[in-house]
C-alpha cells in the first residue's frame, strides 16, 4: 500500500524520478535524477533537497555538486555556492568553477575577486562564454580599456559570435569611439538579425555616427520586421528616420508617424514615444494634435522638462497664458529640485 501511495505522489508531481527516490532513498542516482529533472523544469526549491542527498551519498561526482552549487547562487544561497564551489576545485581545477565562483563574488559584491575569478576561467578556456563574461564584467566596472582588448580577442577568435560584437561595440562607444562602435553593432545585426541587444544597442546610437546614419537606419528597419510587436523597434525606427529628415531638411515629413503611433498602440505608457511624436506634430505645425502628446508625456513623467517646456510655449501660441504659466511654474520648481537641464528622455522601452 506504501508503495502505491508513493507512485501516485510521483505521478501527480509529474516526476518521472521521484517515485525512484522515494521508493530508494538512499540511491545516488534516483536522487540525482530526480534533482536533475526539477533543475530543468526551473523549480529550483524541489531540486536542491534531492541534489544534497545526493552530494552526501557521493560527494565525488563532480556533476552533481557543480549543478548544486550553481542552484545555490540562483536561489541567492551565496556562502553555500562559493563553499562548494571551492570544495569542487580541491577535486578538480576546471575553468568553469572560476567563471562560478566570478557570478558568485559578483552577487556578493566582491568586484575585484569577481574580475580575478572570471579572468583565471578565461585564461584556462577562452571559450565564448568565458571572454564574454569577463568582457562584461570589465564594462559593468568601467575597464573599458581592458573589455575592448578582451572582446576584440574574442572577436578574432570566434569570428561568427554576435553578442561578442555586440560587447566589442559597446566597449568602443565607451570610449568615445562612436563610428567604430556603430559599425562593430552593424556586424552583430548582420550576423544575428534576432539579437535584440545588438539593435537596442544600435537604437540608442542612433545619432552619434552621421558616417553610418544609413546603415543603422538599413538595421533597425530590419527589426521592425523582424519583430512586429515589439514597441522599441518602431520607436528606435522612427528616431532614426526623424534624424535623417532633419539632416534633408525635408519638409511635411511624416515618415516616422506611422512607427511612433504603433510604438504606443503596443505601449500605451511609453512616454518617450509620445514625446517624440509631439515633436513631430510639433515640427508639423499640428499643434493640437502636439499638445496633446506632451500633456500625455508629462503626466506620465511628471519630472520631464522637455514636454513641460514645449507645453508651456505651445500653450502661449494656442492663446492659453493661464496654462502657460502654469508650465511655467512647473519647470521653476523642477529646477529648484535640481532639474537644471533638459536631458534626453530615456530610449528605453521597458
Amino acid at each position: 500500500m506504501g508503495c502505491l501511495v508513493i507512485l501516485l505522489v510521483a505521478f501527480l508531481a509529474d516526476n518521472p524520478y521521484l517515485a525512484d527516490a522515494q521508493l530508494h532513498p538512499n540511491s545516488f542516482p534516483a536522487n540525482h535524477l530526480a534533482g536533475e529533472y526539477y533543475l530543468k523544469e526551473n523549480n529550483l526549491s524541489a531540486a536542491i533537497p534531492y541534489l544534497e542527498k545526493a552530494r552526501a551519498l557521493d560527494p565525488s561526482n563532480y556533476t552533481n555538486g557543480f549543478d548544486l552549487a550553481l542552484a545555490y547562487l540562483q536561489v541567492n544561497s551565496i556562502a553555500k555556492s562559493r563553499q562548494l564551489a571551492n570544495e569542487l576545485l580541491k577535486q578538480e581545477e576546471k575553468p568553469e568553477l572560476h567563471n562560478l565562483l566570478g557570478d558568485v563574488e559578483e552577487a556578493d559584491g566582491h568586484t575585484q575577486e569577481a574580475a580575478r575569478q572570471y579572468e583565471l576561467a578565461a585564461r584556462m578556456d577562452p571559450s565564448e562564454k568565458n571572454l564574454f563574461d569577463l568582457g562584461g564584467d570589465l564594462l559593468k566596472h568601467r575597464g573599458f580599456e581592458p573589455a575592448l582588448k578582451t572582446f576584440a580577442f574574442g572577436v578574432e577568435r570566434y569570428p561568427r559570435s554576435a553578442k561578442l560584437r555586440v560587447g566589442l561595440g559597446v566597449s568602443y562607444y565607451s570610449l568615445g569611439r562612436y563610428d567604430d562602435a556603430v559599425q562593430t553593432l552593424c556586424q552583430a545585426v548582420d550576423l544575428d538579425p534576432r539579437d535584440t541587444k545588438a539593435l537596442d544597442f544600435l537604437g540608442r546610437m542612433n545619432d552619434i555616427s552621421p558616417q553610418y546614419a544609413d546603415e543603422v537606419t538599413k538595421r533597425l528597419s530590419v527589426f521592425v520586421r523582424n519583430y512586429p510587436n515589439n514597441a522599441a523597434a518602431d520607436y528606435y525606427y522612427a528616431l532614426s528616420l526623424r534624424k535623417r529628415t532633419a539632416a534633408q531638411s525635408a519638409a511635411n515629413d511624416r515618415s516616422a508617424e506611422p512607427y511612433l503611433l504603433r510604438a504606443i498602440d503596443l505601449k500605451p505608457d511609453f512616454t518617450d514615444a509620445h514625446y517624440e511624436l509631439g515633436v513631430l506634430y510639433q515640427d508639423l505645425q499640428e499643434n493640437k494634435k502636439a499638445i496633446q502628446q506632451f500633456e500625455i508625456a508629462a503626466e506620465q513623467r511628471p519630472d520631464f522638462l522637455q514636454a513641460h517646456y514645449r507645453l508651456a510655449r505651445l500653450y502661449g501660441k494656442e492663446g492659453k497664458p493661464d496654462l502657460a504659466r502654469q508650465e511655467f511654474s512647473r519647470i521653476q520648481a523642477l529646477k529648484a529640485k535640481g532639474h537644471e537641464t533638459f536631458p534626453r528622455p530615456s530610449m528605453s522601452a521597458n
